[in-house]
C-alpha cells in the first residue's frame, strides 16, 4: 500500500513534505490542511468516493463466490452504512418467533431473506 504524502515543497531545502496529509486532501495540517476551504475539498473528495466504493462492494458481494470476500464486503457496507458492530437491530414480524429455531434454520430463514431483498434490486 502506498502511503500518501504531502504535496508541499519545502523552500529551503527543495524537498517534498514527509507528513500525512488529512484525510480527502492533498496537504498536511503544517501546509494548509487545517484552512476551511481545504478541509471542505478533502470532504467533498471523500464524499465523492462512497457512492463507487458502494457499488464496488455491491458488486464483490454480488459476484464473488467465496464467502469470505462476500461477507467482508457486506460487513463494510454495514459498518459504513451504521450498522457496524456495536449497533443493535432488533425485527420483529408478526407472526413470527424466531426464539426456538435451530441454528440451521436461523440460517436458512436469513439467506431467505437475503434472497428475496437481492431479487427487489
Amino acid at each position: 500500500m502506498v502511503k500518501s504524502q504531502c504535496t508541499a515543497m519545502s523552500k529551503q531545502s527543495g524537498e517534498r513534505c514527509k507528513r500525512t496529509p488529512i484525510p480527502g486532501g492533498t496537504v498536511c495540517i503544517t501546509h494548509g490542511g487545517s484552512a476551511p476551504a481545504v478541509k471542505l475539498a478533502a470532504q467533498r473528495r471523500l464524499l465523492e468516493m462512497i457512492d463507487p466504493a458502494f457499488d464496488a462492494l455491491l458488486r464483490a458481494v454480488e459476484e464473488c463466490d467465496e464467502w469470505p470476500t462476500k461477507v467482508r464486503a457486506a460487513i463494510a457496507v454495514l459498518d459504513r452504512a451504521g450498522f457496524g458492530p456495536t449497533t443493535s437491530l432488533r425485527v420483529e414480524e408478526p407472526g413470527h418467533d424466531y426464539t426456538n429455531l435451530t441454528s440451521e434454520e436461523l440460517k436458512d430463514r436469513a439467506m431467505a431473506i437475503v434472497e428475496k431483498a437481492a431479487s427487489v434490486h
